[in-house]
Order: C-alpha cells, then structure tokens, then sequence
C-alpha cells in the first residue's frame, strides 16, 4: 500500500524546479551514483534516524549495498525468494512493489507497507526535471505489529513464527509523522548531494577538458617549434658549410696553381674552414643540449667549486678582451643537485653572452647565496645592457641580435634550468649592464 501526501506545491525537502538538464552520459551516470562516494553521508543519516537506507537507480536497481539493514527485516529478507524488479525493500508482494516508479513520476516522497507491516519510504533523486534515482529508508513498524500477520509471513518463508516474533517484539515502532519528517530530511540530504556531486564531477571534467586542450595546444607549439628550429638548423648549418667549400675550392686552387702568397693565402683558409667548423660544432652541441635537457640525473655536488671551475675556463677570453673576472659567494653554496655537463653549458653560455656584451672590456661577477632549500648564481657584466624592447623577446628560440648567432643560447640556458626544477631571470637597464640569475632547489625534492 502506497500513501503519496497532497501537496498544492511543493512539499519541504523535495528536490527544487531547475532548468532542463541534458542526458547523462553513461560516465558521468557512473562517477554520480558511485556507492562510495554516497556511503559516508547515508550511513550518518542511517544511524542517526535508526533507519535502514539504500540507493537505487531509476530503473529500481539497488546502487552499493542497503546501510544498516533492520532485524526483522533481514531475517525474512534472507528466507524469501528473490523477487523480479519492483522495490528492494518490499517483503513477500503479492505484486511488484512501484513505490520508486511512484516517487519519481510524482517527485514526492511515497509511503509504503509491504506484507509483512514494515513501512519504507522513498524520495526521488530529481536533476532539474530529470528523474535519476532515488533512496529508500525504512524498514521499520508504523504501528504495533500484527502478530497473525507475522506468523503467516514466516510460515510462507520456512520460518519458525516464534524466532520471528521474539525479534519483532523487541523493535519500537516509528510514528508516520515522524517517518514523513525523515523522509523530507533524506530528501533534502539526497537532492543537496546530488546536485553537489553533479557540479564537482562536471567542475572536474571542464577542468580535465581545459587541460586536456592546454595540452594539446603546448603539443601544437611544440611540434610548430621543431618545425621552426628543423628550419632554422637547416639554414645555420648551410652557411657554415657553404663558406667550408667555398674555401676548400680556394684551397684547392691555390695549391694546384701556387703563388708567392700561397703560403700566407693557405694560412688564412685553414683558418677560415676552422672558424666554421667550430660554429657547426657549436650549432650541434646546442641542439644536442635541447634534445638531453629531459633525461638528466641530478647529483649532490658542490656547486660553488664547480662555478668557479667553469668560471676559469673563460679566463683567458676575458683577458684578451681586457675583461676581468669576479667571484663573490660562491664558496657558501655548499651541496646542490644538479647535471653538472648540462648546468655547465647554462652557465657557460651566460659568460659567454656576457664576455660579447663588453667588447671594449669590462667587469664579470659570479655570484651566489642560498638559502636551507634554494640557491642562486647571478653572472652580472657591465656590458651596454638590454633593451627594454627586446627584453620580452631574448629567450625566444631563433631569436637573435648577434652576427652569426644561433638564436637558441639563452633558450638553451632557460629550459636547462627549467629541467633543474629552476628559474632563470633577468635585470638589466640600458647602458647599465645585465644581470641573469639562476635559481634552483637546493635538492630535487625541494623543486616547485
């Protein structure tokens, strides 16, 4: 027997009218109705109300399992054939219990005894005009039971009537005033944490979305930027070339028709092929940097030392431009993880870059401090800085504003420290110099 209450509106507790929602894809149906997800809140509910509760689909099949079934209830549960569709909760029918087709056709909360006298009730899960589910609670007397009732219910399930009454005995039973209270408060609890789940799964999968599209986007540049630089080596590597044959068919002129000159003439050549064949293995090491950069191992090592050591190799470039070297800190670096090789190239290319920009000679510092977790390396010139307008732009790959530059050094530099878990910045202010600064964790752990 069914009660369905008559309401001129809406009864307190049912889910609010909303807007149209579109079908549920079958994934996010599964994510909503997940059992786990729902477990934590009905159980509180169960155990406060003393009530049993379960989660069914729209179709009436039972989601996860029924919390805190009542003991009458599952011990005639256990004895009774299974039934074929209808209600979960429903004992011993003599036809389908339609209580959760009722709820949700109406979107009201319905009242039902089965056989046996035990009353459940049932509140639609409602997504604006969308029936999705619905909870069934109950499991318990209205009213004192009937004892023939009872006895000829545990007959028909092969039950002793007096184990079955001596259980009954011991339940008190619940007034439907207050069934009806409890079965508002199930369905505002339902409707509130459906609708909630509902907005974080689809907050989740426009996220995933975004995400999934940034990831595309970067997958996009990326392969623009291979193209960019599978052009760009393309050109950097013809011209070197094109001067290397140019002067070996000199060479090879000279030598076949020599002259007075030849000598001084062959000189000059060799050194001609040398200089190019020096910017092609430059060229090369750079893109070999770019293609090793993701796959370093980071090692404990002193930092400072080794900086002083990479430092020293560009001594004597820096006297022959009448550049002098300074070293401030670096002896309190202490311990640091890094790719020495890879890190070396950064750092060289740094000096490099700052040794260019003072061609009429000047100042170089390296300096570093740190921190418990972070260490820097500044390399400071007093070159003729950068401008404000290319500043945006120099660690671009391609980019460039040196004769015969590959435009990727400071792009090297940048995604060697990125690989470190690092930063690389810039200051500088025009006609005042430029100063990079290296940040890196401390160890690989305290990346990020």
């Amino acid at each position: 027997m069914s009660e369905q209450p008559q309401r001129p509106g809406q009864e307190r507790g049912e889910a609010a009218a909303q807007p149209a929602w579109t079908e549920l894809l079958p994934a996010i149906r599964d994510a909503l109705f997940d059992p786990e997800s729902w477990y934590e809140s009905l159980e509180t509910y169960a155990h406060t109300t003393h009530l049993a509760v379960a989660l069914v689909d729209a179709a009436g099949h039972l989601i996860g399992k029924c919390i805190n079934p009542q003991p009458t209830w599952s011990l005639l549960h256990a004895h009774q054939a299974a039934a074929d569709g209808g209600c979960p909760f429903a004992l011993a029918p003599l036809k389908p219990c339609t209580c959760i087709a009722d709820a949700l056709a109406t979107r009201t909360l319905v009242l039902t005894h089965d056989r046996t006298g035990l009353v459940h009730f049932t509140v639609p899960l409602v997504l604006g005009d969308q029936p999705v589910g619905a909870l069934l609670a109950g499991q318990v007397f209205d009213r004192y039971p009937d004892q023939l009732l009872l006895e000829h219910v545990a007959k028909h399930c092969g039950l002793p009537p007096r184990e079955l009454w001596q259980g009954v005995r011991l339940e008190h039973p619940v007034k439907r005033a207050t069934l009806r209270v409890y079965g508002r408060l199930l369905a505002t609890l339902g409707n509130t944490f459906l609708q909630t789940r509902y907005h974080t799964i689809m907050e989740a999968n426009r996220v995933a979305e975004r995400l999934r599209l940034e990831h595309e986007v970067q997958r996009v540049e990326h392969f623009a930027l291979l193209g960019r630089l599978a052009a760009g080596v393309s050109h950097e590597i013809r011209n070197p070339l094109a001067a290397v044959f140019l002067h070996v068919d000199l060479l090879e002129e000279e030598l076949r028709q020599p002259s007075p000159d030849s000598p001084a003439t062959v000189a000059e050549t060799l050194v001609e092929i040398k200089l190019q064949l020096g910017r092609l293995e430059e060229l090369v090491q750079d893109y070999l940097s770019l293609v090793r950069v993701g796959n370093i191992e980071l090692t404990l090592e002193n930092l400072g030392a080794t900086v002083a050591a990479w430092a020293a190799e560009a001594q004597e470039q820096a006297v022959a431009r009448g550049v002098t070297i300074h070293l401030e800190g670096l002896a309190d670096l202490g311990l640091v993880a890094f790719h020495a090789p890879t890190l070396r190239r950064a750092v060289v290319n740094l000096v490099q870059n700052a040794l260019d920009a003072m061609p009429q000679g000047g100042r170089l510092m390296l300096a570093g401090q740190g921190t418990a977790t972070h260490v820097q390396v500044q390399v400071q010139d007093t070159g003729s800085g950068i401008p404000t307008a290319l500043r945006a732009r120099i660690f671009e790959p391609l980019y460039t504003t040196k004769p015969g530059g590959t435009g990727l050094g400071l792009y090297i530099v940048q995604e060697i420290v990125a690989a470190h878990g690092g930063q690389l910045t810039v200051q500088s202010a025009e006609g005042h110099g430029a100063t990079f600064t290296i940040t890196l964790p401390r160890t690989a752990g305290a990346a990020g």
